[in-house]
């Protein structure tokens, strides 16, 4: 009798939790990045500019299920948090659009002195939805 009830409370919960469906993912439908030369130096300097073109999607064929519910966009300069370019708390939409132009050389830096040769900017797209399901993008600007 115990084994029959052992084997009738198992089926029971791999049948309850069996039930539960993955979260939609979401979609980076769009991540383009492009560099402008404003100081004409042909390479990569404080001088130059980059424009971000970003587009997030819930996937989830019932909108009102699924929700983008923040997103930031963020940087770090050598590995030290720089600050938050753009971003919304408590959203609740089902698509984030951005085209952000970036000109580096008007950055807040994480520490004293001045951009040099080397240096690394890196730049986090990051967001979440209410299921907790993230997305998350970096582009690397390495100034030569």
């Amino acid at each position: 009798m115990k084994t029959k009830i052992f084997f009738f409370l198992l089926t029971t919960v791999l049948l309850a939790t069996s039930c539960d469906r993955d979260p939609f993912p979401l979609s980076l439908d769009r991540f383009d990045v492009r560099w402008f030369d404003d100081d004409q130096s042909g390479t990569q300097t404080p001088g130059d500019a980059l424009q971000f073109l970003v587009e997030i999607s819930t996937t989830d064929p019932d909108a009102d299920d699924q929700r983008i519910t923040e997103w930031e966009f963020t940087y770090t300069v050598n590995g030290a948090f720089g600050g938050i370019l753009e971003g919304d708390q408590n959203n609740r939409s089902n698509t984030v659009s951005l085209d952000a132009e970036v000109f580096i050389n008007k950055l807040w830096l994480p520490g004293p002195g001045q951009l040099q040769p080397g240096d690394v900017i890196e730049f986090r797209l990051w967001a979440i939805d209410n299921w907790g399901t993230q997305v998350e993008q970096s582009h690397r600007y390495i100034l030569e």
